[in-house]
């Protein structure tokens, strides 16, 4: 069984900045499989809410990844991009591994 490991956020992302944050989001994702990451959904909610998902195959895994996604120099430039567009003191991450 795959001991599954998974990191999401939340945040609110303006509706007149939709389309710049899913060219980022594409950019992120494309680095996230680049290192390993096993999943990379975005899913939009009501009232300009956002969820993003990242699937692991556990901690170790997760841990491999971000810090391989850390060192990419275009992961920065995202970064910058994205806290252009959402608050990220309102970020909210959480981390959850598989129980069943």
């Amino acid at each position: 069984m795959i001991e599954l490991f998974i990191e999401t956020h939340t945040y609110n992302v303006p509706e007149n900045r939709i389309d710049r944050y899913l060219d980022i989001q594409r950019g992120v994702r494309k680095i996230y499989f680049k290192y390993g990451c096993l999943g990379y959904e975005v899913f939009k909610g009501a009232n300009d809410h956002w969820l993003e998902i990242n699937k692991y195959k556990d901690r170790e895994h997760y841990e491999n990844v971000k810090n391989s996604v850390d060192l990419d120099p275009e992961i920065e430039v995202l970064w910058n991009e994205l806290c252009s567009i959402v608050e990220k003191e309102k970020i909210i991450t959480r981390k959850y591994y598989q129980a069943l």
